[in-house]
């Protein structure tokens, strides 16, 4: 039990300042708080994030090489019960994830969402392309019919004017800055959507998988860790796109860098699936085929989802 001399030379106990149990070491008991929380120096605090890169959480080093080089093998180590040495599932999905997203909402990305020229006119005739110096949002012409996103029917709703109003609001802003305010409105929404779909995906994997059969709960981590490696890989996309706008003359091996990571993507999803639940590779690769399919379809929702809700932000 560690004491201290009052003021009246007493001795006095000592308790924790966080839950105010009696300290019998240097850390406490009940809540495992240091006893001693003075106020660290600017020294201590750059020691301190040191160490905490380098040694105290080597579990984020180990978590990430094992995630990035051994496909499937933490999903593996989960189940199996080898843990400790890892970071758990969702908060290494939330990490990088949150990396992710906050990346994309600063990387230069341009986006051309709307090609007004190439809007089919009623008929199914091409509208021709506007003349030099005419805006997008000028009036039909005597030279022909001029686009405007009046023009794009599929947003067109006759028996409710106030939402067709908000769409063509909406394509109005989206022209005129290139998409750049739609695609970051758009970000917050779909890592949400993700998370909530994430489970459904599991849950069709799991459909596929009857002898023998595995628990929901092994399925819905395995997408946690295959969803976490490409957050990952795409921040790195992002990265790398990021460089080749900032330094033009590495565009081009940034580009094949870019196209070899792409190509890591599936080749990643199957050697994880073989891993985790140990088909042949014919019945690996037809799952996986199946499964892209359903992943496509469900990102797409979000995606489509998301864009829909950032438009009427517009």
């Amino acid at each position: 039990m560690n004491v201290v001399p009052s003021a009246g030379g007493e001795l006095s106990t000592v308790r924790c300042k966080n839950c105010n149990a009696v300290l019998l070491g240097r850390y406490c008991a009940e809540c495992s708080q240091a006893a001693d929380v003075h106020v660290p120096t600017t020294k201590e605090l750059a020691h301190e994030l040191l160490e905490g890169l380098t040694h105290s959480d080597s579990r984020l080093w180990r978590t990430l090489t094992t995630l990035w080089f051994k496909p499937g093998k933490l999903t593996e180590e989960f189940v199996l019960g080898r843990r400790v040495a890892y970071l758990p599932p969702f908060r290494l999905y939330l990490v990088l994830s949150v990396v992710f997203f906050l990346l994309a909402s600063v990387v230069h990305i341009n986006v051309v969402a709307l090609k007004l020229d190439e809007v089919t006119k009623p008929g199914g005739a091409v509208a021709p392309v506007p003349p030099a110096g005419v805006s997008a949002g000028a009036p039909a012409t005597a030279q022909g019919h001029q686009e405007t996103c009046k023009d794009l029917n599929f947003l067109t709703f006759d028996n409710h004017p106030d939402w067709n109003a908000r769409f063509n609001r909406a394509c109005e802003a989206t022209v005129r800055d290139k998409g750049n305010n739609l695609l970051h409105g758009a970000i917050g929404p779909v890592s949400k959507a993700m998370f909530v779909l994430l489970p459904l995906i599991a849950f069709f994997h799991m459909l596929m998988y009857w002898r023998p059969r595995y628990r929901y709960a092994e399925h819905l981590l395995f997408f946690v860790h295959l969803q976490a490696f490409y957050f990952s890989a795409a921040t790195l996309l992002l990265l790398l796109i990021e460089a080749g706008y900032s330094w033009p003359k590495i565009d081009g091996v940034t580009g094949v860098l870019q196209t070899l990571l792409g190509w890591s993507l599936p080749v990643y999803t199957l050697l994880a699936l073989r891993r985790v639940f140990r088909r042949t590779w014919l019945g690996t690769i037809l799952k996986a085929i199946v499964l892209y399919f359903v992943y496509v379809a469900v990102f797409f929702i979000a995606i489509f989802g998301a864009v829909v809700y950032s438009a009427l932000q517009l």
